[in-house]
């Protein structure tokens, strides 16, 4: 009896490259920042935000967030099923405080289908996503806000033992921070290395 699983070793990557259409006066003085929600499976979702940056400033962020992990067939085509929401968000600065203050305020959402992805030309994106909001409804004559944003998938072929030493293993070497909950036995089980749903990492 083979004591080996045939699993594929999936690496994704979202970059958040720069904005535009931010309505200077409207704002004021304010930081803005994207805030990812990836799927990982089980229908959980890891949320991730990107550094702040003044939206007085070029609108240049170009970080990165990667998500690397094993799975199934099965796992991937969960993952083509599934969308990435992204948040556009802002929060007021006082200068004199040198501190951000309350909670962040939506300014529009959009969604990029990972099957997009995994269907175009060496599995990776580039486009500029649009974000609705309340704000561009009401007003027809303003552009809605949008950010650049980047998107690629590696999947390659690998053979693993039918054991546990592979999901300790990556509990012990995670540098997800947390943000996978790899810790959390409500959201992962024994058997859940083989579903898309083993790390994220900010990079």
């Amino acid at each position: 009896m083979e004591n080996t699983q045939h699993l594929s070793s999936i690496s994704c990557e979202i970059q958040i490259i720069r904005a535009r259409n931010i309505e200077q006066s409207s704002l004021g003085k304010i930081n803005l920042f994207v805030r990812c929600y990836l799927p990982v499976g089980n229908n959980q979702r890891v949320k991730l935000n990107s550094q702040e940056i003044s939206s007085k400033s070029n609108l240049f962020w170009d970080e990165s967030f990667s998500l690397d992990c094993l799975g199934t067939q099965d796992s991937i085509n969960m993952l083509k099923q599934d969308v990435v929401v992204f948040e556009l968000r802002s929060r007021k600065y006082l200068p004199f405080l040198g501190k951000n203050i309350g909670s962040s305020q939506l300014l529009g959402k959009a969604e990029i289908p990972w099957k997009r992805v995994f269907e175009s030309t060496e599995m990776e994106i580039e486009e500029w996503a649009i974000f609705m909001g309340a704000t561009s409804k009401n007003n027809e004559d303003v552009k809605p806000p949008a950010v650049k944003i980047a998107m690629k998938v590696k999947v390659e072929a690998i053979k693993v033992k039918k054991n546990d030493k592979l999901r300790r293993s990556w509990d012990e070497s995670c540098s997800c921070k947390g943000y996978c909950g790899c810790n959390s036995s409500s959201i992962f089980s024994a058997d859940d290395y083989e579903i898309f749903a083993l790390g994220a990492a900010l990079v």
